[in-house]
């Protein structure tokens, strides 16, 4: 055993789940001690030292220090996420006001980036709880992410689905989050380390797709066929060489436009 619980922050969306079943389900229970946040509640927690490994917002990599990624492994879609959405009253040129849901990092700065760059708007930002109406009654469009994004009703606004722009300007998959571990992380005591428990835990996930989806069709509405489609189309949970090179755009963009301080290499377990 390691001298103290390895602990592990868990986002309890269900754009992650295929990558935390296993860990859900016991795996490595010996090793892990779980927490659930949000995104960006789980970023905070890793910067701090009270988690030593979590699935954060890609763009929080750049600015916590003494990070390493799971290799192979994310949260990215390679074309339209479904989940990622700015939902507004007016064409996306015209917005001037715009209420973020701060849940994730990543999407608030890919959002800002693709309005600036894709269309020459520059609104005014408010953060605010992700309550679609109450963002929109003092705001031109509102930034959505994952399940209240998902559950959102989108009638008579335009719909700008942030992967979707991103693959559409680009020709690249998004990368949405990351899973990072602490440099000064315990050691878990078996051959292989830490490493092998992430991708166990996503085997475990892919395995039982088919209870993820029949539990969010109880918590979402959306159908089956829908969720089927959303976890294994909308989504991919590999990290390859195009994922690659679309994290070193954003984080390029990001940075020229202020979000971030400093580029670094990407440093892997």
């Amino acid at each position: 055993m390691a001298a103290r619980p390895f602990r592990l922050s868990i986002i309890d969306y269900l754009n992650a789940a295929p990558l935390n079943h296993g860990f859900k389900h016991g795996l490595g229970w010996e090793h892990f001690h779980l927490k659930f946040h949000y995104p960006s509640v789980c970023a905070d927690r890793l910067r701090d030292g009270e988690v030593d490994a979590g699935l954060i917002s890609s763009i929080e990599y750049l600015r916590i220090p003494g990070l390493r990624i799971v290799p192979g492994l994310c949260i990215a879609s390679p074309k339209r996420v479904r989940s990622v959405v700015i939902l507004s009253k007016v064409p996306p040129e015209e917005i001037k006001t715009l209420a973020l849901d701060t849940s994730s990092r990543t999407s608030v700065v890919l959002g800002q980036i693709l309005l600036r760059e894709r269309y020459g708007a520059a609104p005014a930002i408010t953060d605010m709880a992700p309550d679609l109406p109450g963002m929109l009654e003092a705001n031109d469009a509102a930034l959505l992410i994952g399940d209240g994004a998902m559950r959102a009703p989108k009638e008579g606004l335009f719909v700008l689905d942030l992967a979707e722009e991103w693959h559409a300007w680009t020709g690249l998959p998004f990368v949405f989050a990351l899973w990072c571990v602490r440099d000064d992380a315990p050691e878990v005591p078996v051959p292989g380390g830490v490493a092998p428990f992430f991708h166990k835990s996503y085997g475990m996930g892919r395995d039982a797709l088919p209870a993820i989806v029949e539990e969010a069709r109880r918590s979402i509405g959306w159908t089956k066929l829908e969720l089927e489609e959303y976890l294994t189309v909308n989504l991919s949970h590999t990290l390859g060489e195009a994922e690659r090179q679309s994290l070193a755009l954003f984080f390029e963009k990001a940075i020229r436009h202020g979000f971030a301080a400093e580029s670094k290499d990407l440093k892997f377990l």
